[in-house]
């Protein structure tokens, strides 16, 4: 999404005061920090060309509690280019992965939560189509053991990198750095985030996780700080991040965000999406792909339609893991009880 950011506190007052969570600006990078719950986000389908995005918005939770250990299953495959043992089947964009998970249905072990200290018990979640969570921290929280928990070191700026090495031991999965092409996010050029990689990602890969890239919003161009946007920030990333011994990554990750309310159709959203997720899969060169915020933007009706038609094709194409941004009361729960919205994603 790229707008300026000068009007982007009217846009996000008019578009998404009606699901706006309660919550504190988003640390910055040089910044002071300032701990506080996600806000929802805007996202615009930009040309090219279009400078700054303000894609989406979330922070971590600053609430260490002891670390969830879960067992969880992966696919088998061939190596992803640099030699990383990256664990997909899939031989092509659509074609469909082969797990082996703990849910016996549609969602094939894909489907997962993103939530935060605002969310209701992600236990009205069991016994459904949902197998993972991750709240953009290091820590679980109170969510239920039987959720495969994967942290995430949000950026490598105190307080997320704190005690890191210790949060992450004894997990399957580690995402990095959010949204690292977004000023208001963890904000790294791409050499700077490749460095911080090293140090604090790849080596924990020795003790056998699973490590991804940092997760980049579906902006376009360079955003307002002469930072690559999306997939064009990731590629770079990955070109410097391809050596089996001193970096790499096991998988990739992206974040997409539909057109701000009554702006497009659910069919140009559909599209929007599928043409991102497709944009991944080739930027990945054969790494797993993980989807773990995405959302269309607009009233439930639209938001059922939009899951309804992308939820079969994700299931089905080369996409690992994803997460429907978020479980918050007013999108995936009403009065923190699983909604129609929520029941559709979740399976039940």
């Amino acid at each position: 999404m790229s707008l300026d950011y000068k009007i982007f506190p009217l846009l996000l007052l008019t578009f998404l005061l009606p699901t706006l969570i309660n919550g504190s600006p988003h640390p910055q990078r040089g910044g002071n920090h300032r701990h506080g719950r996600p806000v929802e986000s805007v996202a615009v389908v930009v040309p090219p060309t279009t400078t700054t995005s303000l894609d989406d918005s979330n922070a971590f939770i600053p609430q260490p509690t002891d670390i969830i250990d879960n067992d969880d299953t992966t696919t088998t495959s061939t190596p992803f280019r640099g030699g990383g043992g990256a664990t997909t089947t899939t031989t092509g964009p659509n074609a469909p992965i082969i797990t082996s998970s703990p849910s016996t249905g549609t969602g094939g072990g894909k489907r997962g939560l993103a939530y935060n200290s605002s969310s209701p018990s992600l236990q009205v979640f069991a016994n459904s189509e949902i197998t993972w969570v991750h709240n953009w921290y290091s820590s679980p929280g109170d969510a239920p053991s039987e959720f495969l928990f994967v942290p995430t070191l949000w950026s490598d700026e105190s307080p997320h990198s704190d005690n890191w090495d210790t949060l992450a031991a004894g997990h399957q999965y580690l995402m990095s750095f959010n949204e690292p092409d977004i000023v208001g996010q963890a904000n790294m050029q791409v050499g700077e985030a490749v460095t911080a990689y090293k140090n604090f990602m790849f080596p924990l890969r020795k003790s056998g996780v699973q490590i991804g890239a940092p997760s980049v919003s579906s902006g376009s161009g360079t955003n307002e700080a002469g930072i690559p946007m999306g997939t064009g920030w990731l590629g770079q990333f990955l070109d410097q991040c391809d050596d089996e011994n001193t970096c790499v990554a096991d998988f990739v990750s992206g974040h997409w965000y539909g057109c701000p309310s009554g702006t497009c159709s659910v069919s140009a959203d559909v599209s929007s999406f599928k043409s991102y997720v497709f944009d991944l899969i080739g930027t990945a060169k054969g790494r797993d792909v993980w989807v773990p915020e995405f959302q269309r933007y607009g009233d439930a009706g639209g938001q059922q339609e939009f899951l309804e038609a992308v939820l079969p094709w994700l299931d089905s194409s080369a996409v690992v893991r994803y997460a429907y941004y978020m479980v918050v009361d007013g999108i995936l729960t009403t009065g923190g009880q699983v909604n129609e919205l929520g029941g559709t994603y979740a399976g039940v």
